[in-house]
This record gives structure tokens, C-alpha cells and sequence, in this order.
């Protein structure tokens, strides 16, 4: 029979596979492997103190990005940058030196910056300007700047000039020669007005004395060194003198982000490593000699081995004690999945460990907690779905014995030969009719002419002639579908806020035709009218309608149209209110045209599904 091992066995057999083997290892080869440790801590700590100093130069640069900001800072300055461009020679002069005593002014806020330049987009029908702290070349313009046709037609806002001769000269300098090269940010400015199109380009020129500050703060002993090239492999900047074969070897660099590699420079071994500059093309370059590290090596030798075997029998102890405390909480897991499992969903654990267990062991306990609602919920709305079949069974016996009751009292009328009773009952006999039919939701616009007829003819003999009615239907629609019910609830809305309470008469006209694969169904009437505040809060109800139909006076039929509308349509779908008091109000639908019952079915399970 094969024999069982616990995971916990199996955890104490694994530490000391993977702990004490090693450490044995360790043991024999303690001199090697503590040169190669501490090699590789050498080579780690130089990648370090590369990463954090490009990370160090990439925030200076992203400090120098927030400096080229600086038109945007005045308003009436980004326009006279941006906007102005004066035809008279005293006005250009005036903006010529109001914009360069800006860049003098920030200038002079900075000591690292050599020079700002501003350069008019060309193509404009004046000629394009160019203003600036110092002395441009001869012939220089915008077009002959070699970095304006690349980024002209790129999406950037901001580009970065690595070490460069500036183009301008400063102002206590006869010559450029004369000048230290430069680096340089160059951005899209753009028009205030749209803040869409830009006018032109800011060009800040930086000093290296930034640069140097933080490169002359890197220290790695006595042989180690550190500088900084550029895409094109040209040294930027470098605090000692870097021999031409570790140069030679730049190109083998890998080209991620950031890396270390060894490097044979004749008989020596050295480690380099380097970290790129954020965006901007520069990388810091790091140079370690191997040999460095041999000193006081041997004489730690002999206290390696002792510490090895005393780890040796630490490890033994300590994983047997970790496995202990690692494996309870695992069996205390497999307690409560056991309790689930009988249906016992009141479980709880006090205190659970703060690790991946403990996260599990919670989980567990809330996901039998919702479970345990669940089943409990699921219950409960099955109980109250029976009550409301059961509701609305009997619910359905008021609406039929209405009708049966309407059916005798007409055919009372035609024997007494009550003609206009006749016809008034025989008109709510079929609304009646159809406000309890149970089959489908959607009816033809036939059918639904049909409907509001007979709803117009009991108005009628309410109110005589009091009222002129009308009812218009595009004979090509006669046979599309929409929902019932949808128009009568407007007609009654019309009669019961807006006709009944006017004096003398009034009119009412309902009006259904074709409109580009939809229908357009408007009915407007000449009554009382609707405030702007009553209507302002009837859009407001129709916009919140598919949270719930409000209830408040006078909106429930609006509501419940609206929602149907966007239940069955969605988008397609609308209706609009528009009334002034005292002349009338119109309300239009716009439906989409349906014309089989194959679509009308699509639109039914649309509706069911949501």
C-alpha cells in the first residue's frame, strides 16, 4: 500500500531540499562563491547608482518641460506671442521687445539656461519672426533648423536636442565658436483661442552646468567611473577621462532600458552598466573594474564555512517550525470547506493570518455568508412571484365582467333603440376589449385607428360639439405594428389638462405618417396650455422614467409611454413636448417603422431580455 505524505512533511522534506542542500554547496565553494557575490552586489549597487542618477537627470529634464511652459503662464503674453502680428514696423518693434524682455526675465529666473528663442510658424502672409536672448546666424530661419521639417509633421508637442553648437549667439560673446555646445527642449506653442492650432516654436537652450551637479554626486570607488552618451554613442558628459576601448565596446550595450554586462578591456575584467534617460535619447554609462573587489576577500573564507553549517542546522529547525505554523491555518480551511459542504453555511474563523491563507480562509466565510442569503432570497421572491400570478389572476375577473356587464346594457339599448347609447357602449365595449387583451403587445396602426376612433366617438358624446376631433393616418403604414396602448394615454392627457378646463371650443388632431424608415405621430391641441416650470419638470420625469414611472400629477401616462418607448426602441426612439400657455400643446413620437411581425418579435425579445 502506498504511503500517505502530509503536506506538511512534504514542506519540511522541500525546505531542507532547497535550503539545506544549497548551504552545503555554499560550503564547499564558500571562497568563489563570496567573490561572486559580492560581484554581483558590486555590479547591482553600480546599476543602482545608474538607474537612480538617469532618474535623477530625467527629473531635472521633466523640470526644465514645466520651464518651457512658461508662455502659457501670462494670457495676454500667449497672445501677443500667438495672435498679434502687428503691420506697422513700431508696433513689431514695441512686440519685439516686450517678448524678448519676457525671455530675458526668465532667463535670468534660471542660471542653467544659454538662451531662449521664439520662431513664427511660416506660411502666414506676414513673414515669420524670430525672437530671441541673443545674436542668430546669418540666414537663419525656421526651415533651416534641422530638427523643424521632422517635427513639423509629428504629433509631439515637445522635442529633446542632445548636445549641440547653439544657432544664436550670447550677447557678451562675439562668436558662437567661442560658445560651449548646448542641449535644448523645443515646443509647439499654441494659439489661445483654440489651444488646437499651434503658431509656433519656443526653443529653450540649457547649459550642462545641471547636468554636472548631479554626475559630479556619483562616487563608486576608486577606479570606478561614470558618464553620460547621447543616441549617436558621443559622450555628453564625463567626469574622468574614459578609455577609447570601453568606447569602442558601447554598441554591444543591449538596448533595453536599463542593463549591466561584462566587459574584457585587454587583461581586464570590467563590469558596465548603464540606464537610459527617460525619453530623451541619453544614457548613463557606469564602469566598474572587477579587480577591485579581491582585496580582503580571503580572510572571510574560513568564517563562511563555520556560518554555513550553522545555517545548516538553523534551517533544519526553522522549517520545521515554519511548516508547522505554514500548514494550520490550511487544515483549520479544510474544517470550514467540510462544514459548507454539509450545508452548514455559519461558519467563522476569529482572527485569520494576514497572507494569501488568511485571504482565502475570509473569502470562504463570505462567499457561504451571500450563499446562505441567497437560497434565502431566492425563497422569499419565489413566494412573492406566487402571490403576484395569484394577484393578478384575480385581477383580470373586475376587467371581463366590465365588458360582459357593458355587452348586456347595449343589447338593452338596441331593444329600448337608444341609438346613440348604442354606439357609445359599443365604443367602450372595444376599448375595454382591448385593454384586456393578453396577447401580444403590438397592434397595426389599423387597428390602433380603430381603437382611438371609438375613443373620440365616447368623447364626443360627452361633450357634444364642444370639441372638433380629427384623426390622420398614411394609408402605407396601415399595416406596420407599434405597442398598444401608446397613443391614447397622450389623447386623454390632451382632453383631461388641456381642453376640458378651456372655454369655448377646442380642437384636437392626431396625425400619424412616414418619415424616413420611421413613423412620426404627433398629437397637438388648442387648450389651456403648459408653464415653462411644469414642463422643464415633466422633461425632467420622462429623463428619469426608466428608474420608475413618477407619479406625480399629470405625468404618469407621459411616463409610461416614454418608458415603453425606450424599453421596446432604445435610441431610436424619442418624444418631444413643446407648449406655450394658453395656446396649445403638441407632443410628438418618433417610432421606427415596423413592418412584419418578424420584426416585431425582435423587438419583443429585446424587451424581455432587458
Amino acid at each position: 500500500m502506498r504511503r500517505f505524505i502530509s503536506f506538511k512533511q512534504k514542506l519540511i522534506i522541500t525546505y531542507i531540499v532547497f535550503i539545506v542542500l544549497p548551504l552545503s554547496v555554499v560550503g564547499f565553494g564558500a571562497y568563489n562563491l563570496y567573490r561572486q557575490a559580492m560581484e554581483n552586489k558590486l555590479s547591482d549597487f553600480a546599476q543602482q547608482v545608474a538607474v537612480s542618477t538617469s532618474s535623477n537627470i530625467n527629473n531635472y529634464f521633466q523640470e526644465l518641460e514645466k520651464f518651457t511652459l512658461q508662455p502659457y503662464y501670462n494670457r495676454d503674453f500667449q497672445d501677443l506671442l500667438t495672435l498679434r502680428k502687428p503691420l506697422d514696423p513700431l508696433e513689431e518693434l514695441e512686440k519685439r521687445e516686450t517678448i524678448e524682455k519676457n525671455f530675458s526675465l526668465w532667463q535670468s529666473q534660471r542660471d542653467n539656461v544659454a538662451g531662449i528663442y521664439y520662431f513664427d510658424l511660416p506660411g502666414t502672409k506676414l513673414s515669420p519672426q524670430i525672437y530671441s536672448t541673443g545674436n542668430p546666424i546669418t540666414g537663419l530661419t525656421l526651415a533651416s533648423m534641422p530638427w523643424y521639417k521632422d517635427f513639423d509633421t509629428s504629433d509631439d508637442n515637445l522635442l529633446f536636442l542632445s548636445l549641440h553648437k547653439p544657432y544664436f549667439a550670447d550677447a557678451q560673446e562675439a562668436s558662437i565658436q567661442n560658445q560651449s555646445p548646448v542641449y535644448s527642449l523645443v515646443r509647439k506653442i499654441y494659439k489661445s483661442t483654440t489651444m488646437l492650432e499651434y503658431a509656433g516654436y519656443l526653443e529653450v537652450d540649457f547649459k550642462l552646468d545641471g547636468i554636472k551637479k548631479i554626475m559630479d554626486l556619483v562616487h563608486l570607488g576608486e577606479s570606478g567611473s561614470f558618464f553620460i552618451v547621447d543616441g549617436n554613442g558621443d559622450v555628453v558628459y564625463a567626469n574622468d577621462v574614459i578609455d577609447d576601448e570601453l568606447l569602442a565596446n558601447l554598441p554591444s550595450l543591449s538596448k533595453d532600458s536599463q542593463g549591466k554586462q561584462h566587459v574584457n578591456i585587454g587583461s581586464k575584467k570590467n563590469i558596465v552598466v548603464h540606464s537610459k534617460v527617460g525619453s530623451y535619447g541619453w544614457t548613463v554609462v557606469g564602469d566598474v573594474p572587477v579587480v577591485q573587489l579581491a582585496s580582503g576577500s580571503s580572510g572571510i573564507r574560513n568564517s563562511i564555512i563555520l556560518l554555513v553549517l550553522s545555517c545548516i542546522v538553523i534551517a533544519i529547525l526553522l522549517s520545521t517550525w515554519s511548516s508547522i505554523q505554514i500548514t494550520k491555518p490550511i487544515y483549520i480551511l479544510i474544517a470550514l470547506i467540510k462544514r459548507v459542504e454539509n450545508e452548514d453555511f455559519q461558519i467563522s474563523y476569529a482572527n485569520p493570518p494576514r497572507n494569501e491563507i488568511g485571504h482565502l480562509i475570509r473569502s470562504i466565510i463570505r462567499m457561504s455568508k451571500r450563499l446562505d442569503e441567497t437560497i434565502r432570497n431566492l425563497y422569499q421572491a419565489e413566494i412573492v412571484r406566487k402571490e403576484s400570478e395569484l394577484q393578478a389572476l384575480k385581477s383580470q375577473i373586475n376587467p371581463h365582467f366590465l365588458f360582459n356587464t357593458l355587452e348586456t346594457i347595449k343589447m338593452k339599448a338596441e331593444i329600448d333603440e337608444a341609438d346613440s347609447t348604442v354606439e357609445m357602449l359599443t365604443s367602450l365595449g372595444k376599448l375595454v376589449k382591448a385593454s384586456i387583451y393578453r396577447g401580444n403587445d403590438f397592434t397595426t396602426f389599423r387597428e390602433e385607428r380603430e381603437y382611438l376612433t371609438s375613443y373620440l366617438r365616447i368623447q364626443e358624446g360627452r361633450f357634444d360639439t364642444r370639441f372638433g376631433m380629427s384623426i390622420a393616418v398614411d394609408e402605407s403604414i396601415l399595416d406596420c405594428y407599434l405597442p398598444r396602448l401608446m397613443i391614447q394615454p397622450l389623447i386623454e392627457n390632451a382632453f383631461y389638462h388641456g381642453l376640458e378646463l378651456k372655454q369655448g371650443k377646442g380642437t384636437l388632431a392626431v396625425a400619424i405618417r412616414e418619415t424616413s424608415e420611421s413613423v412620426l405621430i404627433t398629437v397637438a391641441d388648442d387648450g389651456l396650455g403648459i408653464s415653462a416650470e411644469r414642463l422643464q419638470q415633466l422633461r425632467e420625469q420622462l429623463d428619469s422614467s426608466l428608474a420608475g414611472i413618477t407619479r406625480s400629477s399629470g405625468s404618469v401616462g407621459l411616463a409610461n409611454v416614454h418608458a415603453r418607448m425606450r424599453l421596446y426602441f432604445g435610441d431610436s426612439s424619442a418624444m418631444t413636448i413643446g407648449s406655450e400657455p394658453g395656446t396649445g400643446t403638441e407632443i410628438r413620437l418618433i417610432l421606427p417603422l415596423i413592418r412584419s411581425e418578424s420584426e416585431v418579435h425582435v423587438y419583443v425579445s429585446r424587451h424581455s431580455r432587458g
